[in-house]
């Protein structure tokens, strides 16, 4: 297991007192320990996931390009060091949980998530179109929980959607999915691969910080046309 901490990378084994002696030891580096369960410090931040990931940049750049979409890591090292927010915003911390939706022709697509969520109305937020200098002092957090559900729409889409009812001004009160229902529930662990793989694929899901930032422009462009076809109209 690892444990990742605002200063120290903690590597413990399963103890097992039939096989092997107890080991618990700081180490300096998280590429030999990507399959290790992680655990996080209450205080644990993107901005110190981040530094962690800045001592290897190199070969992290070469492991995660996939998720990356091939865009070089630098970009996102380079934003994070930017200033942050200046104002509070909607979210309260930032969440990694493994989900599973199941379709309706038998096939079953799992996933590893990274949103921020808001603790009063239990929102979650998509965070594609972020800048990571305006998450890095947010708290990350682990969401064991697991699910598969039967879907009809997918997630993603739906949490898009709802981003975009609220630009134009349809009251919501919390995230949900309704045209889902839910197969399997339990609990499973994650790992520091997929910790890192969640957050680098949900950073880079519309490029780097430059086209995401153009495609941002493109879409709110959009909604404001969008508002002025509903204006006048009752929204339910």
């Amino acid at each position: 297991m690892i444990e990742l901490t605002k200063d120290k990378i903690i590597y413990t084994n399963q103890y097992n007192p039939n096989y092997y002696k107890y080991v618990k030891k700081e180490v300096e580096k998280l590429s030999p320990y990507l399959n290790e369960v992680v655990k996080l410090s209450d205080d644990f931040t993107l901005a110190d996931l981040f530094g962690y990931i800045e001592r290897e940049l190199n070969i992290f750049d070469v492991i995660f390009s996939s998720q990356l979409g091939h865009y070089p890591l630098q970009l996102y090292i380079d934003e994070i060091k930017k200033p942050g927010p200046k104002e509070d915003d909607e979210i309260d911390y930032l969440e990694i949980q493994r989900y599973g939706e199941r379709w309706e022709w038998g096939e079953i697509d799992l996933f590893i998530d990274f949103r921020g969520v808001n603790e009063k109305t239990d929102m979650g937020y998509a965070l594609d179109f972020t800048p990571v200098n305006e998450l890095k002092h947010l708290p990350l957090r682990l969401n064991e929980s697991f699910e598969i559900s039967e879907m009809k729409i997918p997630s993603k889409i739906v949490r898009f959607a709802i981003r975009i009812m609220k630009k134009i001004g349809i009251p919501l009160k919390k995230w949900d999915n309704p045209f889902s229902y839910v197969h399997v529930r339990g609990k499973v662990d994650i790992t520091v691969c997929e910790l890192m793989s969640a957050i680098l694929y949900e950073i880079s899901f519309y490029g780097g910080p430059e086209e995401r930032d153009v495609k941002l422009a493109e879409i709110e462009e959009d909604v404001d046309e969008m508002k002025k076809c509903v204006e006048g109209f009752p929204i339910w």
